[in-house]
């Protein structure tokens, strides 16, 4: 059971050197990205950028794959480059909504009452 979340990562072609990198020392965070993804688009809003999308995930950054993901965002931000990505998680609950980097305008929170 747990705990789930959907989670959206966007990463500017800027980062995908660091990126790339993170992902060559984590076997379990390269899977997460490159295999157990729910959706990733390539060239997301530009070419060279990417867009990984995750449904019903667990994201406890207990868990080395997030970790990885969680200290290569860490490294974003420590070098300013909160505009070349980014983040957003929203958990089972209404309130519980998160969103790190300022890139990528047009991935963002939205939830709504449909009849």
């Amino acid at each position: 059971m747990g705990y789930r979340s959907q989670v959206v990562l966007a990463i500017g072609p800027e980062l995908m050197a660091q990126f790339m990198s993170t992902m060559a020392k984590s076997p379990e965070a390269r899977t997460l990205c490159f295999a157990e993804h729910d959706k990733l688009v390539k060239d997301y809003d530009g070419a060279g950028s990417m867009l990984f999308s995750w449904d019903h995930i667990k994201w406890y950054d207990s868990y080395e794959c997030i970790r990885a993901i969680e200290d290569f965002m860490e490294w974003a931000e420590g070098e300013d480059h909160e505009d070349k990505f980014k983040f957003v998680r929203t958990g089972e609950d209404m309130d519980d909504n998160e969103q790190r980097g300022w890139g990528f305008d047009h991935v963002y929170v939205e939830r709504s009452i449909t009849f």
